[in-house]
């Protein structure tokens, strides 16, 4: 749910014109609760010495939310001119 909520923030700031930077602190929240969500695998990883698989899937999940949340605030921004 929180994650949705990110999202939907993400098209908020989009739709209000905040700046730029609203896109990355989205994304590393939206990367933040992947890995909260998932973290007792990266643990086991960890132990099973899957260093560079998990450096991989975290680098991904991070690119991931970023194009998540640059959509979402692209769509606000279009709204919003769309809007008037």
């Amino acid at each position: 749910m929180l994650g949705f909520l990110t999202i939907f923030a993400a098209a908020l700031a989009g739709f209000g014109g905040l700046g730029a930077w609203a896109i990355a602190a989205a994304a590393i929240a939206l990367a933040s609760f992947s890995y909260s969500e998932h973290q007792q695998l990266y643990r086991r990883g960890q132990e099973l010495g899957l260093t560079e698989a998990l450096r991989a899937t975290v680098v991904r999940s991070f690119l991931n939310a970023l194009m998540a949340t640059g959509g979402a605030y692209g769509a606000g921004m279009l709204l919003r001119l769309l809007h008037g």
